[in-house]
């Protein structure tokens, strides 16, 4: 049993299959004799005896035994023999060949088919291939099966087989011409007990892999509910102008999707760091570094409104310890949290500096913004929520690593992760705010201190377990994922993964380097570092197969920049099973995922980027074999 047919140049099965209509048999040119075929070293020969008449040749291939009619792939030939050369024979599949002669004026007669069997191949190693979804298989649904053994040459070749229910009478499934490794699993294959197998080269040898993938359910899962175009309570804006702000990007390649994107640029201040962004309808409202609020609607047009973050900003400007490299990077909006009222209002809260007169604090405020047809307003009144200890004297420049990310936590809670602020001895103080998760009533602006030991948060999340995940910056080499648990105690600055920059030590001059023992571990650390910011949870319904992966931005990294990209984390419970990178080329401060599915992306220095499945169908993509090609049109339906 044999992988699938390579894709090939595919010619419609009347063409292969009719003569010339209702041509006079005796007009033609007699078919070849003597067809006889024969299979060695994954190549097919024909061989036949030549026509009288016959100005060339055409050869005909398929595989011989699939579960429905398999289409034939055709070629040129001038004379015998001749040898297949742009595709290869799959072990132990037995192929039909035919062989017409073409006369001069392009007529043509076919031979009856002959059958040949591919010789056997040596069995790869055991567990050769990877699949990526767990039996039963509903149909409709893509499944991607990669090639584990590396490195081999590049030459391969997939097939997909239907079995019975034991395992018996195994028949080839449809060619899919758009992918080998993947397929949606078929509807031929209902009942049915689904095989891959695939055909490889390594040093000189041919091998073949198989896995049993289980059997097929007989009907498709239930539909995940439709992405709702707006939320509850969101009413219709104005219609959107026919042209918009944005620019169109790359295609960005991922393992499971291409994504493209387009970006859209405003005003920004601040230098570039701080600022977030929160979802709003369809809209976005955003806070710059310095407090300034915008908005911007779904054609990428910003809208810069009068009310700002209370943050001081011209008295601390104002002030001897001011100071331009510093300060314009250091003072700084963390986050911005959206929560909707029985009125279909939103609070909006904001975790920020605030200048004292002689000292710095992180701040937690919040207003009112509200989203109507035309458009979106925020009130310029604010109130105070809370306060962190201590008051930063300026100074000390000690008002940087902020971290500041909120979670909504019931209906009079905020969860609030509080950075360090370059001070690692407030992470472990009981006194202090300062790295620490908190939980702040927003009633009451009482604060709980639930975990401890952190140094730079800059993302939270909770994921549909209910479990609460956390990104951090720790020194060079340090920046983790962890799950944050009440009680916890994660270390900083008593141990660390990371060490010092420049010759500083990372941790306390007790802890042994690169360890992070007593402590609770996170569950996966980025060395180097990624610089990471943001963290969400996919959701499902917009791009199903990240399927409960994290999704997490990063600013430039260290040592050469490993930032500059999106990170997805694929997990199982609790456990990171991989990491991939996807390259976006623009620091990324923050991330939201729109009611309408699209991911969006602040960078630091003024410009909103959204992705979303591209429609493209780059055949560069595809020859990847990543899902997105399931989506596309047939190769050779392109073509004709």
């Amino acid at each position: 049993m044999a992988p699938a047919a390579p894709i090939l140049r595919l010619a419609a099965a009347a063409i292969i299959g009719l003569a010339c209509g209702a041509a006079a048999a005796d007009a033609l040119p007699p078919a070849p004799g003597d067809v006889a075929a024969a299979a060695a070293d994954r190549r097919i020969t024909a061989t036949w005896s030549p026509a009288a008449g016959a100005g060339s040749y055409k050869v005909a291939v398929r595989p011989k035994n699939g579960i429905v009619p398999l289409a034939w792939s055709e070629y040129a030939a001038a004379a015998p023999p001749f040898t297949v050369t742009d595709m290869w024979a799959l072990g132990g599949v037995a192929y039909e060949i035919r062989v017409a002669a073409v006369d001069g004026e392009g007529r043509s007669a076919w031979s009856p088919p002959v059958t040949v069997t591919a010789p056997e191949l040596r069995p790869a190693p055991p567990e050769a291939i990877f699949v990526d979804l767990d039996p039963p298989h509903p149909i409709g649904v893509p499944i991607r099966a990669d090639l584990l053994t590396h490195p081999y040459d590049d030459v391969s070749q997939w097939a997909w087989f239907a079995c019975e229910p034991d395992g018996g009478d195994c028949r080839l499934l449809p060619l899919d011409s758009r992918t080998s490794r993947m397929r949606l699993v078929d509807p031929e294959a209902r009942g049915k007990r689904l095989r891959v197998q695939v055909d490889y080269e390594k040093g000189g040898a041919s091998y073949t892999a198989q896995a049993e993938l289980g059997l097929v359910v007989a009907e498709p899962p239930a539909p995940p509910p439709p992405v709702p175009a707006l939320p509850p309570g969101c009413p219709e804006a104005a219609p959107a102008p026919a042209a918009d702000a944005f620019e169109s990007g790359p295609d960005i390649a991922t393992h499971l999707y291409a994504l493209e994107s387009k970006t859209a640029s405003f005003e920004w201040d601040g230098g570039w760091g701080g600022g977030a962004f929160a979802a709003l309808c369809n809209d976005l409202v955003i806070a710059t570094p310095w407090g300034r609020i915008l908005s911007l609607d779904p054609a990428g047009r910003a809208t810069r409104h009068d009310a700002a973050v209370p943050m001081n900003l011209e008295e601390f400007q104002a002030h001897p310890d001011w100071d331009d490299d510093f300060g314009s990077r250091r003072f700084r909006v963390a986050d911005i949290l959206l929560k909707r009222r029985p009125d279909g209002a939103h609070d909006m809260f904001v975790t920020h500096h605030y200048f004292t007169g002689s000292c710095i604090r992180v701040r937690l405020s919040s207003t009112t913004v509200r989203r109507d047809r035309d458009g979106v307003a925020v009130s310029p009144s604010w109130r105070t929520i809370f306060d962190a200890d201590p008051c930063l004297p300026t100074f000390h420049r000690s008002f940087h690593e902020v971290g500041g990310k909120m979670l909504e936590d019931g209906p009079d809670g905020l969860l609030v992760v509080i950075g360090h602020h370059g001070n690692g001895r407030f992470s472990q103080d009981p006194e202090s705010h300062m790295g620490k998760l908190l939980r702040v009533d927003v009633g009451t602006g009482e604060a709980e201190t639930l975990a401890l030991g952190l140094r730079n948060p800059q993302g939270l999340a909770r994921d549909a377990d209910g479990n609460l995940w956390e990104t951090e910056h720790g020194p060079k080499g340090g920046d983790e994922l962890n799950l944050l648990r009440p009680g916890a105690n994660y270390g900083y600055p008593l141990v660390s993964y990371g060490v010092g920059y420049e010759g500083q030590a990372g941790v306390r001059p007790t802890a042994a380097a690169g360890g992070h023992d007593g402590f609770v571990r996170p569950v996966f650390s980025w060395i180097p570092s990624i610089g990471i910011t943001a963290l969400i949870e996919n959701d499902a319904r917009w791009l199903p197969l990240w399927r409960d992966d994290l999704l997490a931005a990063s600013l430039t990294g260290a040592d050469g920049g490993a930032g500059l990209a999106l990170f997805r984390i694929r997990r199982h419970g609790t456990q990171v099973q991989y990491v991939e990178r996807m390259e976006i080329g623009d620091r990324i401060r923050d991330l939201a995922q729109m009611p309408d599915g699209r991911l969006a992306l602040l960078g630091d220095f003024g410009t909103v980027s959204f992705l979303e499945p591209s429609r493209r169908c780059d055949r560069g993509s595809r020859r990847f074999g990543n899902v997105h090609a399931i989506g596309c049109p047939p190769l050779e339906a392109a073509a004709r």
